[in-house]
């Protein structure tokens, strides 16, 4: 047909550098496919394996296979397990941080959205302690929480043992928890609210809407997204808080296992010799850790269409 213009086929030179170009560019592709299969589906499938066995200490050697009418031993001794069901609610327990960080974030966020002198710094030092390493963090809490010279009983004139009492170790746990975390809110927040039109407040304005209406109507909608997303990896990284509860008693649980976690219970059964099975027992319970946390994320989803607006 006249008038168009045809494409030419590719042909001698220009076709064998297409075909080296499209090989290099697969190769590099492959290389996170590679770190992928041996670092993460190579451990997944062995620990799938190794929750069907007993393994004790970290000799392969020690491998046995439970047998087919033992097969489910390792997650029936977990799940009549006291102490897991106490990591279960601990866990939970702790999570009340995420709710207490995202609405302080949320309030934090709505005034920082003026502009005023000293915005960026002060988001900056928000920021910090969500970059900053959750052990030197829980080391500066340590101090903070001291008995005879802690910050926190110097400003309450008091002198108790915040960390050896059960009624107090998990709500300043908690409190720790939600300051950790709140810079990280507290900048996802500020972009979100930075991306709601001011047109809209303009015209609630004349419609007469007050403050709270046009927070609550306009700002929260518009922001949902956001807080969807902090709400879901703020969930997951709550199941698998270990690291400061771990440092924070130098391995100690807590007074009456206070600061046992789902993540610390695991940690336990594989690396102490307390137990029969060891790592078959860890697996196991990393398998469950992993089965609530997508359960609890497919809930999210499914829960987020009646609340979250992309629109």
């Amino acid at each position: 047909m006249e008038g168009v213009n045809r494409i030419r086929p590719v042909r001698g030179r220009t076709r064998r550098k297409l075909l080296t170009e499209n090989f290099y560019g697969t190769l590099l592709a492959c290389v996170p496919l590679i770190g992928a299969f041996f670092f993460m589906l190579i451990p997944l499938v062995f620990s799938l394996i190794l929750s069907f066995c007993s393994m004790k200490g970290f000799n392969p050697e020690n491998i046995q296979f439970l047998g087919i009418a033992h097969l489910f031993d390792n997650f029936i001794y977990i799940f009549t397990d006291p102490l897991f069901w106490k990591s279960v609610g601990n866990t939970f327990y702790a999570a009340l941080s995420l709710p207490i960080s995202m609405v302080v974030a949320l309030i934090l966020s709505v005034l920082m959205n003026s502009d005023f002198k000293g915005r960026t710094l002060l988001r900056t030092i928000y920021f910090l302690p969500y970059v900053c390493s959750v052990v030197a963090l829980t080391s500066m809490w340590r101090l903070v929480l001291d008995t005879n010279y802690g910050l926190l009983n110097e400003l309450l004139g008091t002198e108790i043992n915040w960390l050896s009492n059960e009624k107090t170790y998990m709500p300043v746990m908690i409190l720790m928890g939600a300051w950790t975390s709140l810079g990280f809110n507290v900048i996802l927040f500020s972009a979100a609210l930075t991306g709601v039109p001011k047109a809209y407040y303009e015209a609630a304005t004349i419609d007469g809407a007050g403050w709270f209406k046009q927070f609550r109507y306009i700002t929260l909608p518009l922001i949902s997204p956001t807080t969807f997303y902090l709400l879901v990896i703020g969930l997951i990284n709550a199941i698998q808080d270990f690291t400061r509860f771990q440092a924070i008693g130098f391995g100690d649980t807590g007074p009456n296992n206070a600061g046992l976690t789902m993540v610390y219970y695991l940690y336990q059964q594989g690396f102490t010799n307390n137990y029969t099975y060891g790592m078959g027992f860890a697996a196991a319970t990393s398998w469950i850790v992993a089965f609530l946390i997508l359960g609890l994320t497919i809930a999210n989803f499914k829960l987020s269409k009646k609340w979250v607006h992309y629109d």
